[in-house]
């Protein structure tokens, strides 16, 4: 029987090649042949441009509402402006001499635009109601905190319906109708 080697080279290339794909493996694994790519702990939006809006708070004495004029992030569309200037208002004043009355914790759920009515619709999260210390005094400067704040800004805006998840509410506190859309112009 005459030997050529075949089964002798065949037996050494397949040797290599498990040794060089063991190799490759392990280099990987350890990091040695995979690029480093950076990558970002937070993503931050960087806002295009800001705008100057004027945000309404009760006075300390509860007699009128103060207003406060503020630089904020400016988005496009007119919902996602709304959002971000009533979620402004949320944060609190700055000034001692104003104070918020809507209570804390609460958030804007989703904002909707109706154009053929000019009707923006405010959808809240349940702690406007849950939370709400009662009182005609502090219902009267919730609501009117909200209405005149959109109404300052966005003249466009005719009418402002206040929606609790999802859901329009007779009432926040008790006192004051809001189950329909309010005027802006006309509330007092």
């Amino acid at each position: 029987m005459v030997d050529t080697g075949i089964g002798k080279r065949i037996a050494i290339i397949s040797t290599v090649i498990a040794v060089l794909l063991v190799v490759l493996f392990l280099a990987w694994r350890a990091g040695w042949l995979r690029r480093e790519r950076e990558v970002p702990t937070a993503v931050q939006r960087v806002p295009e441009e800001t705008r100057s809006v004027s945000l309404y708070y009760a006075s300390r004495e509860a007699d009128r509402l103060l207003s406060e004029t503020r630089e904020i992030a400016v988005e496009e569309g007119l919902e996602r402006q709304i959002e971000a200037i009533v979620s402004a208002l949320l944060e609190g004043p700055s000034g001692r001499d104003k104070v918020n009355a809507i209570p804390p914790g609460t958030r804007v759920l989703h904002v909707f635009w109706e154009e053929d009515t000019q009707t923006v619709f405010l959808d809240f999260s349940r702690t406007l109601v849950s939370n709400h210390p009662g009182g005609s005094t502090g219902e009267y400067f919730t609501i009117g905190m909200i209405v005149r704040t959109v109404s300052a800004n966005f003249p466009q805006v005719r009418r402002l319906q206040f929606l609790v998840d999802g859901y329009p509410v007779e009432t926040i506190a008790g006192h004051y109708a809001v189950d329909q859309p309010i005027d802006v112009l006309r509330w007092r």
